[in-house]
């Protein structure tokens, strides 16, 4: 091939596909994309904070668990009305939303799965949770 006739056309496009082929196949490029990448998506960093909170916490209760999926989750699996009271109130200090105990009473109740004679046990998503919230607000 000769380069030398001024035409940068063909050249510009033979680089950059060498170019791309050679950073896509660079061991660096496997392992960012396959290893580091993701570890800095939010869901592995809430689960790493749950996973160091967990550690330093022995008991699981709504005053303790992060406010992540993953702490929802163990709120859960406990089946406890008062400690999902405890979460969801967290929750909306966080989110600087203003609740009474009435409004938290009623959501801890669609979301801890605890059960008595008046309540179903009732277990749902933390997308769910979170529109609940947003409405509240």
């Amino acid at each position: 091939m000769n380069f030398t006739d001024g035409s940068d056309s063909y050249s510009s496009v033979l680089v950059h596909e060498d170019l791309c082929e050679n950073i896509t196949n660079h061991w660096l490029y496997l392992i960012f994309t396959g290893y580091l990448l993701p570890i800095f998506s939010p869901r592995v960093r809430n689960f790493t904070k749950e996973f160091i909170n967990g550690l330093k916490n022995n008991e699981i209760t709504g005053k303790v668990v992060t406010l992540t999926e993953f702490g929802f989750q163990k709120i859960q699996e406990i089946e406890n009305n008062h400690e999902m009271k405890n979460f969801v109130r967290r929750m909306c200090i966080e989110k600087k939303i203003e609740y009474d105990e009435d409004s938290i009473d009623k959501i801890a109740w669609l979301f801890s799965g605890d059960s008595d004679e008046s309540h179903n046990s009732i277990t749902q998503t933390w997308t769910k949770l979170n529109k609940v919230m947003e409405e509240l607000n």
